[in-house]
């Protein structure tokens, strides 16, 4: 018998607040606001810029940080070079520079919208948790990367500095690396990072943490065990991906056109946040031309979100020694290969004629290729995606370029591979089963962020460290020693030791006693 359980639900104000914004961190947070949305809450978003796509979201309030961070052309990070946690400490400290207004805007926000809660990308966002902790509101954060949550010792991730992402079967080296060094560098990295932003917050009368993660009242990980790798999690950390929106916008009839024209269709696009140099550019556009000439595929669309046409040296010199001016291609003179701006991704890659994504490796981009079930060949930029290119090569569904050796003849290569390997096609079809039937889990977060406001709401009380302590594992309050028995095991053997040095002092004395006795004798 199902029982259908109605919960009175008063409107509740909620704040999602990213500093860095763009698509790929909001876009998981709004459909998950979306559904709260519709049970009747005031959802305000605070972040860089202005959300662009907002008609997906009709009723959205905006409110700006300031200008949208604009990767490319910044003083703080090289983006050509590796994304990592050294360069992301560079990204940190632009974020400290302005915490002080970013703490104000929150705060300011918090007062006027009369905010219940807050929901928080996890990423450089300081301030949006600090003025929930000191306004003693609850706070519940998101990320994709499971890894910067709840890190465990036999997990890593290229970003943090190790060539893979688990250290299952790694060299004793490659582990120790991972565990003890590679931690020490980044504790060295972030030192000053972690200085400077305390300094800020006394200056400002706002309470220091030794880990900002720890005010979380819950944490949302966009992911799902299948392309993460299996850990435990603690029931304050939950895995609720592949967080998808239950519409998302229809091929443009240009587009559709050009699909429905092409049985055999490459999908190409690096996101919106990172890009690489013109000599990658022209290799990546040629090797398109050499798979339509080989007939691998029969037509390439290429949405160039980030790069401009001037990110092109002007020809191109195929393999068969013709040469070719990009510019009459990227001018969609080419009648196989359509290059726009922008393309509706979610359609195209669900469009039956579509059999390979070429992309970055961005969380979304592979959630969304997950989904459709379309292999992909990944070219990781930064950040998270050299991560996400494993665990895609490990699921069986992709292969990977590296972007300081990139050439024609090995992505050519690996197109044909994917496109003729049956275990890609089997793994694609795998995936897209447990992909699909994780996303439905948005609607559990979704009760989960309920549960945390009215939780509050019912209790009457400020938020402080005994609120959801049901969720809370005991192990975060006993401390490392005590919450794995060390102090017993140590007692343990030490009781051993004294045990046995006892019998080795008693058989000394006794050998020393024999040998007095017996020159005695």
């Amino acid at each position: 018998m199902f029982m259908n359980i109605d919960i009175e639900r008063s409107p509740k104000n909620i704040l999602i607040g990213s500093y860095v914004g763009g698509r790929s961190h909001l876009k998981p947070m709004l459909d998950v606001t979306t559904i709260l949305a519709e049970r009747g809450h005031n959802v305000i978003l605070l972040t860089m810029g202005k959300y662009e796509p907002s008609s997906e979201y009709p009723g959205l309030k905006q409110i700006t940080l300031g200008p949208k961070l604009n990767y490319k052309n910044n003083k703080f990070m090289n983006i050509y070079d590796d994304v990592d946690f050294r360069t992301m400490s560079q990204f940190m400290e632009h974020s400290v520079n302005a915490y002080n207004e970013t703490y104000e805007k929150f705060k300011n926000a918090a007062k006027e919208y009369n905010i219940d809660l807050f929901f928080c990308d996890a990423l450089g966002n300081d301030a949006c948790i600090d003025v929930a902790h000191n306004l003693k509101k609850p706070v519940v954060g998101f990320t994709s990367f499971l890894q910067f949550i709840d890190p465990k010792p036999y997990k890593s991730d290229p970003f943090f500095g190790c060539n893979a992402i688990s250290l299952e079967n790694e060299s004793f080296f490659e582990r120790f690396k991972c565990s003890l060094i590679r931690p020490l560098e980044k504790a060295y990295v972030f030192r000053s990072f972690g200085r400077q932003l305390n300094n800020v917050r006394n200056q400002m009368n706002i309470k220091e943490e030794s880990e900002n993660l720890s005010k979380l009242s819950l944490a949302l990980i966009d992911t799902f065990f299948g392309f993460e790798l299996p850990q435990t999690l603690p029931p304050n950390i939950q895995e609720i991906g592949p967080v998808l929106s239950d519409e998302y916008p229809p091929l443009t009839p240009e587009l559709s056109n050009f699909i429905d024209s092409h049985k055999r269709v490459l999908y190409v696009a690096f996101g919106g946040r990172f890009v690489t140099t013109s000599e990658n550019n022209n290799k990546i556009l040629q090797s398109f031309v050499e798979v339509i000439n080989k007939k691998l595929v029969d037509g390439v669309i290429w949405a160039l979100s980030e790069t401009s046409k001037d990110d092109f040296y002007p020809t191109l010199n195929l393999t068969d020694g013709t040469q070719i001016q990009t510019l009459q291609i990227l001018n969609n003179k080419h009648p196989h290969i359509h290059i726009s701006k922008f393309a509706p991704q979610f359609a195209v890659l669900n469009h039956s004629n579509t059999k390979l994504f070429f992309s970055h490796g961005g969380a979304g981009s592979v959630h969304e290729s997950l989904y459709t079930g379309t292999p992909m060949l990944v070219l990781p930029l930064g950040g998270d995606q050299r991560g996400n290119a494993q665990r895609l090569k490990t699921a069986g569904v992709a292969l990977s370029l590296n972007k300081y050796s990139l050439d024609v003849n090995d992505i050519v290569n690996k197109i044909d591979s994917l496109l003729n390997d049956e275990h890609v096609k089997k793994n694609s079809e795998r995936m897209k089963f447990l992909a699909r039937i994780n996303s439905k889990r948005k609607y559990r977060a979704a009760d989960l962020i309920e549960y945390v406001l009215y939780s509050d709401s019912i209790l009457d009380e400020n938020v402080d460290d005994t609120f959801l302590k049901e969720w809370v594992p005991a192990e975060s309050r006993m401390g490392f020693i005590k919450a794995n028995n060390l102090d017993i095991y140590i007692t343990l053997i030490g009781f051993i030791l004294t045990l046995i040095g006892g019998i080795m002092s008693k058989l000394i004395l006794q050998s020393s006693t024999v040998k007095i006795k017996s020159k005695k004798a």
